[in-house]
């Protein structure tokens, strides 16, 4: 992982947070308990920073500047999420999508497009998959961490 300081801050990551080797965390960023940052992803700080909740999943590739992603949330693949957005808890962003700056994802919504606008509330069988995407990633987090992946330069 790339860790870079500005503004005087780095980036500050749970103990249990996995954090892909291509992944880039710049300055006042905070990453939860059991959260996953996944491959080439960069999270960057707005002057209020950056956090990614407990057990949230950040898509490969996706961009997060200056927002607040909360816990379980799923980010998915590709995705933008611009400074002064928020994505409530157990919230699922499309792949690709551009989640605007200061637009409030409710929790439990499926939003998806560019820009991002809320499709659904989640409940039924997509509301287990949120819940379940937590322990799958928790569990790659963990086979990555047992080959040393989190270690790589």
């Amino acid at each position: 992982m790339i860790l870079i300081e500005f503004g005087g801050s780095r980036p500050i990551m749970a103990e249990d947070a996995f954090i892909a080797p291509t992944a880039t965390l710049i300055g006042d960023v905070i990453i939860e308990a059991g959260a996953s940052v996944q491959d080439n992803c960069v999270v960057h700080p707005s002057p209020a920073g950056a956090v990614i909740g407990e057990e949230a999943t950040v898509g490969h590739g996706a961009i997060l500047e200056g927002c607040i992603i909360g816990q379980r949330a799923v980010i998915g693949i590709n995705a933008v999420v611009l400074e002064g957005a928020t994505v409530g808890p157990e919230s699922v962003i499309a792949a690709g999508s551009v989640v605007a700056n200061n637009c409030q994802i409710p929790a439990r919504t499926l939003a998806a497009g560019a820009p991002a606008q809320s499709k659904k509330e989640i409940s039924g069988v997509a509301e287990q998959w949120v819940k379940a995407a937590a322990v799958i990633y928790e569990e790659l987090s963990k086979d990555y961490r047992r080959q040393g992946i989190d270690k790589q330069e």
